[in-house]
């Protein structure tokens, strides 16, 4: 199903396209080298279990010389002399991406002549095996129905292209239920799996929307009318011209079909959210509804502040009109890792496990969460699909796999308190179900985050990456010590075993005290558009701006206009305080929002600076021509934006940021930029320092 304009619209934001325009000048690969291959594994979808050959067959003009693998992270992990069969050596769980090298060299796309994906799963019977590749997808290209079956990741929103043809729509349906049936329904009985089918289009035939919903009232038992439907009405007017008509024609096929709305683009506070929700509600929209529906753009991005506060700001809205307790779903959203000739795995994988853990503790469980979409399929404006055109996978199918795994049989049982600040450096819960239970932590946006655990009941702990990969932890004199990455990390608990994060507790923040001064080397003014409010103070007052949420200009998180690095900000408190702790927010990468590459905390000592540490982080960017994703550049950044700091206690007045590079917003690198993916200007960025004296 292709998406209409709204949903881009909101999610790139008219006022951030400066990454797609002045600053952009690539973007997808349109034509492929004469000497491109195409890379055969033999499966469906280039998914392995532990144990098995990896083995990769190279068909193309030009004969390949050369090949590597690299892992998530951007590591290395093989590379070889390559032939037209390649036999990869043995990896662990994971996801992997293969390219092969031929002789000639492009003078713009490089010697690749041919790259996939491919992923290494655990042996899990729990699970339907994939398919081979005489196996349907489904009615529409950009379904792939038994694959969301093997992923466990969640329903297929399945749709009416036409309520006015409703028997053609009944044979479609019927193909992708089937499906559904065989790969995706009978698994996992705890955590109840259904089916929704909705009408994007909208449902003026209501004739037709009962027919099709008599053919499948015991089958499916969620309905949803018009896609986006703030695109094109009012609240009141939907509710009352649409909503009302709809609900009332499901209902008299069958009182107990649960009818879903609204299905906004957004619950923020611009774009179709809030405000229409509202006036959606004030007339009664709510006595049409048994699920409240929406979908997500705009209101997570990969940060944990605003995923809360798009959760909180819902939560209070719909108390407000008595439904805080009315079931909810997500049922459009979904996250880049193609992204306009760039490729950026961590972007998709890192964005879309937080939106996991954040909606699974506000009652949507994955269950209920559609990712959207399954395929690549020839929709290249807006490319968040999880696999690739030759049907390999993105991050988000194998980090899919593994919530499933972790979380099977297992329902949500509550969220860990994690103190303050640690609420907003990371987030925790519990999963119990059978008698086990397993516990799912992740940072904010941290790639170091602790978590102290108090444990009892063993002397080691059993603990999962988000990929599956297991580990023991120690647990000494009743206490681990747990590093929870900006992707989850998954404690199993056996009988008999509790753990119980400590939470933090560093005091006041002491840059938020009355007479802290600030100053930068810059001038003050933003380096884009000196109309934009750019006060320095931003960074100290407890606020981590972001223009996605309200899209205001005075939302913009703190930008530096000095033309070359170093760079620096001076922090001054009032007077010398003992200081032990500093966490840093740059921006969270995307469009604008960049980040720290190379930098050094300093603090005043003695009448002179000392460094107490100096960062660098890997921008893990290489040019590299990958014919299924049609990018130019891959780029493994961790997409790590929080930075903390934890020292032996120092008496200062005086800390300050010393900022040798910085990301290009959204590209960890300018190579990035000339591909086209989603950047910003070269410039710091920072959303708030803290500092505590504990």
């Amino acid at each position: 199903m292709r998406k209409r304009c709204a949903a881009t619209a909101a999610l790139l934001g008219a006022a951030m396209l400066l990454s797609r325009g002045a600053l952009a000048e690539g973007g997808w690969v349109a034509n492929a080298p004469p000497g491109a291959a195409v890379l055969d594994c033999g499966r469906r979808n280039s998914v392995f279990t532990v144990g098995e050959p990896v083995v990769y067959h190279v068909k193309g003009k030009e004969a390949p010389t050369r090949y590597d693998v690299r892992n998530f992270d951007g590591d290395l992990v093989a590379s070889g002399a390559a032939s037209e069969t390649i036999n990869l050596p043995p990896q662990g769980p994971g996801w992997y991406k293969l390219t092969v090298y031929g002789a000639t060299e492009d003078p713009k796309l490089g010697s690749a002549i041919a790259g996939t994906t491919y992923c290494v799963f655990r042996k899990d019977p729990r699970f339907p095996p994939v398919p081979d590749r005489s196996v349907s997808g489904g009615a529409y290209p950009s379904f792939d129905e038994p694959m969301r079956g093997v992923l466990g990741m969640g329903p297929q929103r399945l749709f009416v292209q036409d309520a006015s043809k409703p028997d053609e729509a009944i044979e479609r349906l019927r193909g992708d239920i089937a499906l559904d049936r065989k790969y995706y329904l009978p698994y996992d009985p705890v955590r109840k799996r259904v089916l929704m089918i909705a009408f994007p289009n909208g449902t003026k035939d209501l004739e037709g929307v009962r027919k099709i919903v008599s053919a499948f009232k015991d089958e499916v038992r969620y309905w949803e009318p018009r896609n986006e439907p703030n695109g094109g009405s009012s609240g009141a007017d939907f509710a009352l011209k649409e909503m009302k008509p709809f609900y009332e024609r499901v209902k008299s096929v069958d009182p107990k079909l649960k009818v879903m709305g609204p299905g906004t683009v957004s619950i923020g506070p611009v774009g179709g959210g809030l405000s229409w929700i509202e006036d959606f509600l004030k007339a009664g929209g709510g006595k049409f509804i048994d699920v409240f529906s929406f979908h997500a753009y705009n209101t997570l991005n990969g940060d944990l502040p605003m995923a809360r506060l798009g959760m909180d700001s819902l939560h209070a809205l719909l108390v407000k009109y008595r439904l805080g307790d009315i079931e909810k779903w997500q049922t459009e959203q979904g996250y880049f890792a193609a992204m306009y000739g760039a490729y950026l795995p961590g972007h998709q994988g890192r964005w879309t496990m937080l939106e996991m853990m954040v909606y699974e503790q506000y009652g949507i469980p994955k269950e209920h969460n559609h990712l959207w979409y399954d395929r690549s399929h020839g929709f290249w404006d807006f490319p968040t699909w999880w696999e690739n055109e030759d049907g390999s996978l993105n991050p988000a199918g194998p980090l899919m796999r593994v919530w499933a795994e972790e979380l099977y049989g297992k329902r949500f049982t509550r969220a860990y308190d994690l103190g303050t600040p640690g609420n907003r450096l990371a987030l925790g819960s519990l999963f119990s179900g059978g008698g086990r239970q397993t516990a799912a932590f992740m940072s904010a946006g941290s790639v170091d985050h602790k978590i102290r655990l108090r444990v009892t009941g063993t002397e080691e702990l059993r603990t999962i990456s988000a990929f599956g990969v297991p580990s023991a932890l120690p647990v000494r004199g009743g206490y681990a010590t747990l590093n929870a990455p900006n992707l989850p990390v998954y404690v199993e608990l056996s009988p008999g075993m509790t753990i119980t994060p400590e939470p933090t507790s560093w005091g006041p923040d002491l840059a938020l005290q009355e007479g802290v001064e600030i100053t930068s080397s810059g001038t003050g003014a933003h380096p884009v558009d000196k109309n934009i409010p750019n006060d320095i103070r931003k960074i100290a007052n407890g606020v981590l701006e972001n223009w996605y949420w309200t899209q205001q200009p005075k939302d913009q998180a703190w930008m530096d206009d000095t033309p070359t690095f170093p760079a620096w900000v001076h922090i001054e408190l009032p007077k010398e305080q003992p200081v032990s702790r500093v966490v840093i927010y740059s921006g969270n990468p995307w469009q604008w929002m960049g980040s720290l590459l190379d930098y050094e905390l300093q603090v005043e000592k003695g009448g002179g600076w000392v460094t107490i540490e100096h960062v660098k982080e890997s921008p893990r960017t290489f040019k590299v021509y990958t014919p299924i994703t049609r990018t130019s550049v891959d780029s493994y950044a961790r997409d790590r934006w929080v930075f903390e700091h934890h020292f032996p206690t120092v008496t200062t007045r005086r800390v300050r940021l010393v900022v040798h590079d910085v990301t290009w917003g959204g590209g960890a690198t300018e190579d990035v930029v000339h591909a086209g993916g989603q950047t910003g200007p070269h410039h710091l960025m920072l959303r708030e320092v803290e500092i505590y004296g504990k």
